[in-house]
């Protein structure tokens, strides 16, 4: 019996840690996404980056 309650513990552990890299994953992905959205705006693009200042030209 020892042997079964081992592998029930083990399977909650890694129940957790999936759920846990679930959520992280979900926040990456959501912040990628926020941050490809915010760099669409001239305002906060130009307030972010320099990068239209050394290309010379503004990006349209």
């Amino acid at each position: 019996m020892r042997i079964s309650e081992d592998e029930e513990v083990l399977k909650k552990q890694m129940d957790a840690v999936t759920r846990r890299l679930t959520k992280i994953a979900i926040i990456l992905i959501a912040g990628l996404i926020i941050a490809q959205f915010t760099l669409q705006n001239d305002m906060i693009r130009h307030w972010l980056t320099d990068v239209e200042r050394y290309e010379g030209a503004a990006y349209r």
